[in-house]
């Protein structure tokens, strides 16, 4: 796995005209190599000074244990088998947040920390039926402290600070119940490409224009009232992630989902 070889210590910049709060919200398209890879970027910008950072991914709470024991670990094929070995990356459905480059960001975040820096990840999906939102954000204002950086990575829905979705004017995803840390919300784009998504048989799906489309490379700000998002963070395409496990029991279908 190529990208799990890169090291840490290679050089990493915030995005130029992104503002840097102390709680940013990147939403997804899961199944992509470019939106793990922009928040591994992130944490490395965010934590060269010393600063401390918390990533926090939408991963099974149940695997936090696992992945506290990766974080410190030498990296060794050993290791990576026991934190692949948990039930949310060997569930019968792999959707993109089990992918390859969700290993590679952990790996990343490894590295970063065997390199002297000061990361910790959460997982913070308590996967409650109804209310995955509201513990998704629970869990983030919890790991808010004086002098560290949140950046978590949540399916573009969760990520949104906008009230509501259509047919359900009063969903409140976990960006809404957040809005009292005033964090900045980032929604990751591309001109096209592909993804490996559920909707709800899983597989790679290709993407024509998105929302985004016509914006430049790199990040934009936007319009949060129209898309929840304070702005864009635009590659030129997608690239499909497969499951770190592999395909297990699982079909193309039809239609990309954004979850």
């Amino acid at each position: 796995m190529a990208a799990l070889s890169a090291r840490a210590s290679e050089p990493c910049r915030w995005p130029a005209a992104m503002p840097s709060p102390a709680v940013v919200l990147v939403g997804e398209i899961h199944g992509t190599d470019q939106a793990p890879a922009f928040v591994g970027q992130l944490a490395c910008a965010a934590s060269a000074d010393g600063t401390a950072v918390t990533v926090a991914l939408e991963i099974s709470a149940q695997e936090q244990p696992r992945l506290d024991t990766y974080l410190v670990s030498a990296g060794t094929p050993a290791a990576r088998a026991a934190v692949l070995a948990g039930p949310f990356w060997t569930r019968s459905t792999q959707d993109g947040r089990s992918s390859t480059a969700m290993l590679a960001l952990l790996e990343r975040l490894r590295r970063l920390n065997a390199d002297g820096r000061r990361i910790t990840v959460i997982a913070v999906d308590e996967e409650r039926i109804g209310a995955r939102d509201v513990g998704m954000a629970e869990h983030i204002t919890r790991a808010v402290q004086p002098g560290r950086r949140v950046i978590a990575l949540l399916g573009n829905v969760h990520a949104s600070q906008r009230l509501g979705r259509p047919n359900l004017p009063d969903y409140a995803p976990a960006g809404y119940l957040l809005r009292g840390l005033a964090p900045l919300g980032v929604r990751v784009g591309a001109h096209g490409g592909e993804a490996w998504v559920c909707a709800p048989v899983c597989g790679v799906r290709a993407f024509g224009q998105q929302r985004v489309s016509r914006a430049p490379i790199g990040y934009a700000a936007g319009d949060r009232a129209q898309s929840g998002y304070d702005g864009d963070y635009t590659v030129p395409v997608y690239t499909a992630s497969l499951p770190a496990v592999g395909v297990v029991g699982q079909a193309a279908g039809q239609s990309p989902a954004l979850r």
